[in-house]
């Protein structure tokens, strides 16, 4: 009831202020066909599985003068998971944006509330668009920008600081971030440093008290730009501390792994014409060696974690790496080709991406018996993924994919070991809908 409640009184709003108010709306359906999504079918007559979710929108933004202010429910749900007749539908109904933004000046600004964060290629802060619910964080964002000179954003979040467990599940308890970003004429430069802290317990404490481990990653994305060429990279570094722990020979007591992990990717793209454009690239996630069993190395986590970036972007569509699995492993590097085509009302395209550990992979059958401790092939497999979408209406796309993951023993080893290479697939039709109600701007 507060929900249509809230509802009414933002079109109320709309039509009393419609010269400076902007309300739009999404709906979006998506039919999912999963027959080795994100893990390994076990057997070849394993049946898919098929889902209906959809996502609706409702958002109202409206800008003054010294001020700005958003607010976007959403509703997701499975079609089915709610009985006709229902009682309370609640549990659906969601608040993804509420903010206000104070213009101290032309330049600086400090937004304030629940917002989606979205910077560079979304490799380590993304909205997860792809998900239904989505991502977005409670914050503080103090933003300095200037038309032909910089940006510069410090964003703040402390979610707790009482002395009892902080129990929001995959969430952090703090995190702050400084993001830069200039452009050189041809070439555009960001830096990332950010600070990332999560519920803990005190070590070797009877009385488990409550704490917060921080890691940190630092890094640089640069784009360049020649011609019909673009030429982009990212490089990051990870530090810190892990949750996991060891044991120190010394005195017997548990502490956390020190983090020394990276990331790099470099890409470059080339407009073949105005509807076609062809990438190729490599990607590398550091990992954990399998093989090496020496105490030095128990002592670090070397497995990078892209914590919150839109994942479903990166490494394939199948979703079999870093989304919501993968984490704390032997890493990834993938070598990729992609084709994308867009003319009038029509795109489609193509992914091909190969897959290969960046850690070893201990061969566990050997080990059983021999006991020798040796190193699988570090190929994981090959993925394909291709999409076609129709831009029925300026406000409505209609699109569809099919991807296929063609797997290695390897990836049987790090991902199910009882798979028996089944083929394993998924595909997806979706429509968007994106009315603008009001226009006020």
């Amino acid at each position: 009831m507060r929900n249509i409640t809230l509802i009414i009184i933002m079109l109320l709003a709309a039509i009393t202020l419609k010269a400076q108010l902007t309300l739009n709306g999404e709906y979006r359906p998506r039919i999912d066909f999963d027959h080795g999504n994100k893990t390994l079918q076990s057997t070849q007559n394993q049946m898919f599985n098929l889902q209906t979710t959809q996502r609706a929108r409702l958002g109202v933004f409206y800008k003054a003068e010294k001020y700005k202010f958003g607010l976007q429910i959403q509703d997701v749900r499975a079609w089915g998971s709610s009985p006709q007749l229902v009682s309370n539908d609640g549990f659906y109904t969601t608040v993804h944006q509420a903010w206000g933004e104070v213009l101290f000046t032309e330049n600086i600004a400090v937004k304030l509330g629940r917002q989606e964060l979205v910077y560079d290629d979304s490799r380590i802060l993304g909205n997860v668009n792809w998900a239904q619910q989505a991502r977005s964080h409670d914050l503080a964002l103090i933003k300095y920008e200037k038309e032909g000179s910089f940006k510069l954003h410090f964003g703040l979040a402390v979610n707790q600081v009482q002395p009892k467990p902080y129990n929001t599940p995959k969430n952090y308890k703090s995190m702050q971030f400084v993001w830069f970003n200039k452009e050189f004429g041809n070439l555009k430069l960001s830096a990332l440093v950010l600070n990332n802290g999560v519920e803990d317990v005190v070590l070797n404490d009877p009385g488990m008290k409550p704490m917060t481990t921080y890691s940190q990653i630092v890094g640089v994305r640069p784009v360049y730009k020649m011609g019909q060429f673009t030429f982009a990279g990212n490089f990051y570094y990870q530090m810190g501390k892990s949750t996991l722990t060891y044991n120190d020979k010394s005195d017997k007591k548990d502490y956390h792994l020190g983090v020394s992990a990276y990331n790099i990717r470099l890409e470059a793209a080339y407009k073949i014409n105005d509807n076609l454009k062809a990438t190729v690239g490599f990607e590398m996630l550091s990992g954990n060696s399998e093989t090496d069993t020496t105490y030095e190395s128990s002592k670090t986590n070397k497995a990078f974690s892209p914590l919150y970036g839109t994942n479903h972007k990166f490494n394939g569509w199948m979703d079999y790496f870093y989304v919501g699995n993968h984490g704390n492993t032997v890493g990834l590097n993938d070598m990729f080709v992609m084709l994308d085509y867009k003319k009038d009302k029509l795109l489609a395209g193509a992914h091909f991406h190969y897959f290969m550990a960046n850690g070893d992979v201990l061969d566990q059958a050997e080990f059983a018996n021999s006991g020798k401790i040796t190193a699988m092939s570090s190929g994981l497999g090959m993925e394909l993924d291709t999409y076609v979408g129709y831009k029925f209406d300026k406000n409505i796309l209609f699109k569809a994919g099919v991807s296929a993951m063609f797997d290695s023993e390897t990836l049987r080893v790090v991902k199910s070991p009882a798979a028996m290479g089944a083929s394993n697939w998924s595909a997806w039709v979706m429509m968007v809908m994106k009315p603008t109600f009001l226009n006020g701007k």
